[in-house]
């Protein structure tokens, strides 16, 4: 027993060789007689008081936590040999408000496979404060893995971790718990399987992130035996990739030589990458493939038709490196044959009929193709995919049109498979106009423009005889509604209700003498009136037939009484003698004469009475004896 708060000089020694081991990841089973530290503390917080632990299967250690600094006593029974002994426990401090009691066995007293019975008794009272029973062999605490390293395993989201470690002799079965976590996964904890191989694969993490993982350990005999070690120290590695993250493709053209291209700039910054290959059955390792100086991104070398090829892209040496794996893969599966040759078009019954060459001879029963076309420029591209074998093709492009062509290959996957060729080169053409289809189209059209035309011109007619115009009432009744509105009576009969200018009559009055002179001319006309009073129509005023002509004045006979009692509607006329009163005061106008020799004096009223019907007839009193006159005055009278 080495009393408590004391140490000895190779124990400060031990401590510092334990310090520098730690840093390197390796601790050895040795320990100072001093009390647990506060790592196996923790790592033991959850097992039953008083709580037991081997670092090698030759030391054995108990202890407990309080929160006073009593003094407590270890009772341990021993099954064999049989031993019963009573020790005084040793006290810590490790922190303020908790007091660490232990007790460690001398070395005499420790043995595996032998049940021992502890109890813990208060000093002072003799009090039973914790008992159980223990076995050395099954309360292993293990010193946590070493060289926990990542490695590949040539497969894209895959890593292998491996590990070492010093087991003791009499350490059981090993368990092992791994955690790992990255940024898409998260942390996560896997128990490997009970091996004494100290690797493991981790086979569910996220391509192309880089991960973290630590290695954890435990021994026992029995399944929930023995204490898991601390954690070891963490290790980093990207995750590997697929080939197609790198866009890294590989094939053959002609089933002997490999072409491998990738895009070096894919991840931002271009960065410097070697690319390997192994072909299975000829060698395990890997045989890097020497690019040409002038394309950085692109290796050939040579394959084997008859076995399986595996190639990866890795970046530079760094602490992250990236790799890129493809699959598995052989020379009649990764076929990309160069683009179709001689491409020719003509047209044939409004059809683009093309023809070309196949770009592998020997595969040419085995190839398929797709025909882009488009027959404006810009308009996407329109696909058409020919399964057979055959090299032509006829395709609909409508006439009047501008079309361009391009065509590529790929195996048909029957025996052979890959990749689609590159695009061959673009042939362009015109398609001719189809003169029947644009007569056909002008004719219509042409309808259409001279109906249109027509509707036009005729517009103003075609609404009028739909929409017939309705009259305006105040044009057509010219304010007669507007003269009821103002509830007047209408005019008298004597006056016109339609304005309109009256025409002017010319009345001469000449002396007898300058009528003589005017009728020299005209002695040989014929009287219009005829003796009896009665009008002669079929008589001439110039006597000869079929004149119209009148004279354009009118003789009025001084001797000559006449008495118009109802006269004309045009013109009315009285004869008044001296002192007879003057007519009414509905004559419109009325000229008088005086005669100082005291002879008959003719008064004539005119009378604008054209809205008067013609079937009025004259009642005139008229004197036989009279000169010729004017037509117009020379009326009969009934």
């Amino acid at each position: 027993m080495i009393p408590p708060y004391t140490m000895n000089l190779p124990c400060r020694w031990e401590i510092l060789f334990l310090s520098l081991w730690i840093q390197v990841g390796f601790v050895p089973g040795m320990h100072c007689n001093n009390g647990p530290s506060r790592e196996e503390v923790f790592l033991l917080k959850d097992e039953e008081d008083p709580k037991c632990f081997t670092r090698t299967g030759e030391d054995f250690t108990c202890f407990f936590e309080t929160a006073d600094n009593r003094t407590y006593n270890l009772l341990y029974v021993l099954e064999s040999p049989p031993k019963e002994d009573t020790s005084a426990m040793s006290v810590e401090s490790p922190q303020e408000g908790t007091f660490l009691h232990f007790y460690r066995f001398p070395s005499a007293d420790v043995f595996n496979f032998v049940t021992t019975h502890l109890t813990v008794l208060e000093h002072n009272t003799n009090t039973t404060l914790y008992s159980r029973s223990v076995s050395v062999e099954d309360q292993y605490l293990l010193d946590p893995p070493h060289s926990v390293s990542l490695l590949q395993n040539d497969q894209a989201g895959q890593l292998l971790v491996s590990w070492q470690k010093e087991y003791p002799k009499y350490c059981g079965d090993k368990f092992y718990r791994i955690r790992y976590s990255s940024k898409g996964l998260g942390a996560k904890t896997d128990e490997a399987k009970k091996d004494e191989q100290t690797r493991d694969l981790l086979d569910s993490l996220v391509p192309g992130e880089e991960t973290e993982v630590q290695v954890t350990v435990r021994c026992a005999f029995a399944p929930s035996g023995g204490h898991w070690s601390s954690w070891s120290r963490s290790a980093r590695a990207m995750v590997p990739q697929n080939a197609d993250d790198v866009s890294l493709m590989c094939y053959t053209s002609d089933q002997v030589n490999i072409t491998c291209q990738w895009n070096a700039s894919r991840y931002g910054v271009e960065k410097e990458f070697k690319l390997f290959y192994k072909i299975s059955g000829l060698s395990g390792d890997w045989t890097e493939c020497l690019t040409d100086g002038k394309f950085t991104d692109l290796c050939h070398f040579h394959g084997d038709d008859s076995r399986k090829i595996r190639v990866k892209l890795s970046s530079a040496p760094a602490p992250l490196n990236r790799t890129f794996y493809t699959q598995e893969f052989t020379l009649n599966k990764t076929i990309k044959t160069s683009p179709p040759g001689h491409l020719k078009g003509a047209l044939e019954k409004n059809k683009l009929c093309l023809k070309w060459d196949a770009p592998f001879p020997s595969l040419s029963a085995h190839l398929e193709y797709e025909v882009g076309y488009q027959t404006r420029r810009g308009e996407a591209w329109k696909m058409v995919l020919l399964k057979g074998p055959e090299t032509s093709t006829c395709l609909d492009v409508s006439t009047g049109s501008q079309y361009s062509v391009k065509i590529r290959a790929k195996p048909n996957e029957s025996v052979y498979s890959g990749y689609w060729s590159d695009w061959s080169d673009v042939l362009t053409g015109y398609t001719p106009t189809d003169k029947g289809l644009v007569l056909m189209l002008c004719i219509p059209v042409s309808i259409m423009t001279i109906v249109i035309i027509a509707i036009s011109t005729n517009h103003s007619k075609l609404k009028q005889y739909v929409w017939p115009p309705v009259p305006n009432l105040d044009k057509v009744l010219q304010g007669f509604l507007t003269e009821i509105n103002k509830q007047r009576w209408g005019p008298p009969l004597t006056s016109k209700q339609c304005f309109e200018d009256p025409t002017t009559s010319v009345v001469e009055i000449m002396s007898e003498d300058e009528v003589s002179e005017l009728r020299k001319p005209s002695e040989e006309s014929t009287q219009l009136l005829s003796p009896d009073g009665t009008l002669s129509s079929g008589e001439q005023v110039d006597g000869s037939p079929g004149t119209d002509v009148f004279p354009d004045y009118v003789t009025l006979n001084k001797d000559s009484d006449i008495l118009c009692t109802k006269g004309n509607k045009h013109m009315y006329e009285k004869v008044v003698e001296k002192g007879v009163p003057e007519v009414g005061d509905e004559l419109l106008q009325t000229c008088q004469c005086s005669s100082t020799d005291g002879s008959v004096c003719l008064s004539c009223t005119f009378l604008n009475h054209s809205y008067v019907p013609l079937s009025d007839r004259f009642d005139c009193w008229v004197t036989p004896a009279r000169g010729p006159g004017n037509l117009y005055t020379n009326l009969p009278c009934s």
